[in-house]
């Protein structure tokens, strides 16, 4: 079995009864003792794998010992783009949601972000990874200005006290 690609509709076919299965094209007959091409007709150098004209694979060259042509394998998803798995809904408000509770600098920023790292997508796992960096880069910014003395000792107990609950400050 020899795969063919019809030039008159593009399709792949075999040649095994010479024609194209889509259209009819009558492929040309192919002579073993030469190096033609079996889409073009192109008469090719000896030491050619690929047509000269047009590039098609020379398909006689896959000879093997008992004289049979090798079948040779085409994979239609070789050149396809690799498409990203679907996101539902939900995971699009996950993501929009974490990036909105990082940037405010919340726990809840913190939690959806490393939910998103645990993900086997990894898309979400990006996503997750930017808010995490947004999330540290708060916490590096706020221990710079404490330790800089812009921010002093008693904001911070104050604060750890009204987180609490306690106003009687």
């Amino acid at each position: 079995m020899v795969l063919r690609r019809c030039p008159q509709c593009g399709s792949t076919s075999d040649d095994q009864y010479g024609f194209c299965i889509k259209c009819g094209y009558e492929f040309p007959k192919i002579d073993p003792t030469k190096k033609q091409c079996p889409l073009c007709g192109v008469e090719n150098p000896d030491e050619a794998e690929f047509c000269v004209k047009c590039g098609t694979p020379l398909v006689l060259n896959n000879f093997n010992a008992q004289g049979k042509i090798n079948p040779i394998i085409i994979n239609k998803n070789a050149g396809a783009p690799v498409s990203a798995p679907a996101q539902g809904k939900w995971t699009r408000l996950i993501i929009i949601f974490g990036y909105v509770f990082s940037i405010l600098g919340g726990l809840i920023g913190l939690i959806l972000a490393l939910y998103l790292v645990t993900r086997k997508d990894p898309s979400l796992r990006k996503h997750g990874i930017i808010q995490l960096a947004i999330f540290g880069f708060y916490v590096i910014v706020i221990a710079a200005l404490y330790a800089s003395g812009m921010i002093p000792p008693e904001l911070i107990t104050n604060y750890t006290q009204l987180l609490a609950g306690n106003f009687t400050l």
